[in-house]
């Protein structure tokens, strides 16, 4: 680890000079207004991704958002929810973190938290990871681990009438096309609204080539980027939940391998031709 330099800051840009085939990378210092330049051959940005927040509007009525990383963390949630009067949350979602927020809700509601109560907006049925011969289906979208155990026992339509979940729990069907009116006749009665439905790349700092600006495309292949021409760009690449590789399943379906493990695979699948 004596070659690895930690630099702690926001990179603000970067420009690859062809010529010489090298990244300025600009930094801002950590609690400064200084700025550095850090020269490489390759630059490989893991800037996150964040929850996804659509806009859901109901005329005359402001509705709290709920940070979904709040919510998948107990410790936080505990805190942050009042216990002393009635609230009910929307959590609008079917995804493995939709769940994931439903558990955590109803844990609250019949320990710390027994006025809150939760209304779960979905426009689809609960979709499980399949172990096939081999292989997984639905192995990146679909329920696992305890998310699947307690859909399965507790929030399938045959379950959650008599389900503890469902002591706590209203399920508002969204789908064919109903989703705006079920919000009209649902959120006003929601103090607070999560949304699990899916994660967004954050921004990239301003990249450029030549200094003309660059607007990359990613290579989920290779986890390299190319220009708007189509262009390979060179010593640029990308890897962690912003940028996964895409996979291919016996099915035919094409998924975005994400998960931890999964983003180190990928790495160490491609970072060979990365150094070459």
């Amino acid at each position: 680890m004596d070659r690895v330099l930690p630099c702690r800051g926001v990179v603000t840009a970067a420009n690859l000079a062809e010529k010489t085939a090298t990244w300025t990378v600009r930094i801002r210092l950590q609690d400064s207004q200084d700025e550095v330049e850090v020269l490489t051959p390759r630059l490989v940005v893991c800037t996150g991704s964040s929850p996804t927040e659509v806009s859901i509007s109901v005329p005359g009525h402001h509705i709290e958002r709920l940070d979904l990383d709040v919510v998948l963390k107990p410790s936080d949630l505990v805190s942050h929810l009042p216990r002393d009067k009635p609230l009910t949350v929307a959590v609008v979602g079917a995804s493995h973190s939709a769940i994931l927020a439903l558990l955590n809700l109803v844990d609250l509601a019949r320990t710390s938290h027994p006025e809150l109560r939760i209304k779960w907006f979905t426009r689809h049925s609960l979709r499980y990871a399949e172990f096939m011969d081999g292989w997984i289906l639905r192995d990146n979208t679909g329920l696992k681990g305890s998310a699947a155990d307690f859909a399965r026992q507790q929030l399938e339509d045959d379950k959650l009438p008599h389900s503890e979940a469902g002591r706590f729990i209203t399920k508002v069907y969204c789908g064919d096309n109903q989703e705006q009116a079920q919000y009209e006749r649902h959120l006003p009665s929601c103090s607070y609204l999560v949304q699990a439905v899916g994660f967004t790349r954050d921004p990239l700092p301003e990249l450029s080539i030549n200094g003309s600006s660059l607007e990359p495309e990613f290579d989920p292949v290779s986890g390299g980027f190319r220009d708007s021409n189509g262009r390979v760009v060179r010593g640029l690449y990308g890897a962690g939940i912003a940028f996964p590789e895409r996979v291919v399943d016996p099915y035919g379906n094409v998924e975005h391998a994400v998960g931890f493990f999964k983003f180190m695979n990928f790495v160490k699948r491609v970072c060979p031709r990365w150094i070459s």
